[in-house]
């Protein structure tokens, strides 16, 4: 046998293959979850590269007639006797 020959084995082969296999069982899951990520990242482009303005309509804010929320307007400053 030379020394720049290389040997393949019945063994090399099967932990090659087995290396191979569980490579792809962690980088599918992984390409799979990831896909819509990078889907939706080509829309969002595509809706940033358009030029027409957003007209964003803005609304007064109601007040709210909850009384908790209401400032008190009477003060009573004598003192109260509970009996």
């Amino acid at each position: 046998m030379n020394s720049g020959e290389s040997v393949f084995t019945i063994g090399k082969v099967l932990s090659g293959l087995s290396r191979s296999l569980g490579i792809a069982r962690e980088v599918i899951p992984l390409y799979e979850q990831t896909k819509p990520l990078f889907k939706n990242a080509k829309k969002a482009y595509n809706i940033l590269k358009d030029k027409t303005p957003i007209k964003i309509e803005r609304k007064p804010i109601k007040k709210l007639d909850i009384p908790e929320l209401q400032e008190k307007k009477t003060i009573n400053n004598s003192p109260q006797f509970f009996i």
